[in-house]
């Protein structure tokens, strides 16, 4: 549906330039993090003697966990990474999008497109607040998960919340725009999106797979993501009370 509302309409072009920096700032970022990562970890497995620990038991299988307790903490600090990565984005672009979705607003509701500059900053400042408040409370609930991801075989399903967690913080903070435009107010979008979690899980699951698709993915998941998610509060706006 995002698909042919974007080939219909020709807002292709407004995802070329943004597309290319965030595809740029994804690559370099996900360079850096398998660049230090991986000397984090080790250096925690050095720091507390959990290496020698383990070398001294000769056991195989405690080895076996321990591989892949380091493997999925690895894992669950990629998501981690990612998210903070996510929440710079959507900061530093809040007044792309801003703009992007007051145009989407006027097409689907078949009105020439006027300018607003009251209406822009509100949606920029909302989205800017909003991401702040959605970094600080994923990073509260991150912490335990990053403790659990240690243990044995519990803690290996430790990154299917995180993801959960990633795709419904991401999609929250593109539903609000449309919700935001309905003049609905923070509380009452909260409410809203925590009482139907079906519908920022799917966006977000959305924009994590167009991720798979290499460079033209990379540059179109996020807009991608913001169309269906305003697509969406459009076909269910009628039920926000």
């Amino acid at each position: 549906m995002a698909h042919r509302f974007i080939m219909q309409h020709k807002l292709w072009k407004w995802m070329v330039v943004p597309g290319i920096v965030y595809a740029f700032l994804f690559v370099e970022g996900m360079n850096y993090f398998s660049q230090s990562s991986s000397f984090f970890i080790e250096w925690i497995i050095l720091k507390t003697g959990l290496k020698s620990w383990v070398d001294n038991l000769s056991s195989d299988l405690i080895g076996f966990f321990i591989t892949m307790g380091s493997f999925w903490l690895w894992f669950t600090l990629l998501l981690f990474y990612f998210a903070l990565f996510k929440y710079l984005f959507l900061i530093l672009f809040a007044p792309f999008f801003s703009y992007l979705h007051m145009h989407i607003e006027a097409i689907q509701k078949k009105e020439v497109f006027v300018f607003n500059t009251a209406i822009y900053k509100k949606l920029i400042f909302r989205a800017i607040r909003l991401n702040l408040t959605n970094l600080l409370w994923q990073t509260v609930y991150l912490i335990p998960i990053v403790l659990i991801c240690t243990l044995p075989i519990v803690g290996w399903f430790t990154p299917i919340l995180t993801i959960l967690m990633e795709c419904y913080f991401y999609g929250y903070a593109m539903l609000d725009y449309g919700l935001a435009t309905e003049n609905r107010s923070r509380i009452a979008a909260s409410a809203y999106v925590s009482n139907h979690k079906g519908l920022p899980i799917g966006n977000g699951l959305l924009f994590y797979m167009i991720h798979l698709i290499p460079i033209i993915g990379w540059m179109t998941a996020p807009f991608y993501a913001l169309i269906a998610a305003h697509l969406n509060t459009q076909e269910v706006k009628d039920n926000i009370e």
